[in-house]
């Protein structure tokens, strides 16, 4: 596959993203590619959470520029036009697993990495967690329910096993269990999960970027979603 236009987004807050976005129009330019708000692929400067908030918001597929620690982005801001010439010549898209969450009824953004609920207060709070059949009710600082791309994150430094990005399967893990009383979970990808806060002040997060407050005894559905994210990878 090849792309004749693009959209190419920003972190405002980076400055190193904001100086290098004038270089990447220039050079996509110079290829004849067309620059636009709605092109063929999104190409985000920044890092990981860049991609992840405007992946969402956007829809293309993806390809992004961040730092050297980034897990996800496809490059970073000193091979970024040695990548960026590669995915000229011609790219395939990655399909990436992603979950979603509903509560009553209503269904929040599709998280590329992980949906966690984290105590507001910076205490503990007890969670009654369902994982397929299974009932667990525990005190932590809260629970992280990660994609294999999310595994390397988060949930990782939560004591998590990194996942294969390809694997059809997800981690559920507690942040900080109360005398360890819950121990990470590797589930396969049919498997439903939900939750509720039964003690306790915390907040739903996906992805690290949208903050949802959640009130006590009201149930959190997650499951693996239908759609899948996509991104941009040099043939």
């Amino acid at each position: 596959m090849k792309f004749k236009t693009a959209t190419i987004v920003a972190n405002p807050k980076k400055r190193i993203a904001v100086e290098t976005k004038g270089s990447v129009v220039e050079f996509l330019r110079r290829k004849g590619i067309k620059i636009m708000k709605h092109g063929e692929i999104l190409i985000t400067l920044g890092g990981d959470g860049t991609l992840l908030y405007n992946r969402e918001k956007f829809g293309q597929p993806v390809f992004g520029i961040g730092n050297e620690k980034s897990f996800i982005c496809q490059s970073n801001f000193r091979n970024w036009r040695k990548k960026l010439a590669e995915l000229l010549s011609g790219y395939r898209l990655e399909k990436r697993m992603m979950l979603e969450c509903e509560i009553d009824g209503r269904k929040y953004k599709r998280a590329l990495n992980e949906v966690v609920v984290r105590s507001r207060d910076h205490r503990v709070v007890e969670l009654v967690l369902f994982v397929g059949n299974r009932k667990f009710e525990f005190k932590a600082d809260g629970v992280i329910l990660a994609t294999p791309t999310g595994s390397t994150a988060y949930a990782y430094s939560c004591g998590a096993p990194e996942l294969s990005k390809k694997t059809k399967k997800y981690v559920v893990v507690a942040i900080a269990p109360y005398r360890r009383a819950f121990k990470p979970l590797v589930v396969d990808e049919k498997t439903k999960c939900s939750f509720y806060l039964k003690e306790g002040n915390a907040d739903l997060v996906i992805d690290g970027q949208f903050v949802h407050p959640i009130e006590l005894g009201v149930k959190i559905k997650v499951k693996k979603s239908s759609e899948y994210a996509q991104l941009a990878q040099p043939k």
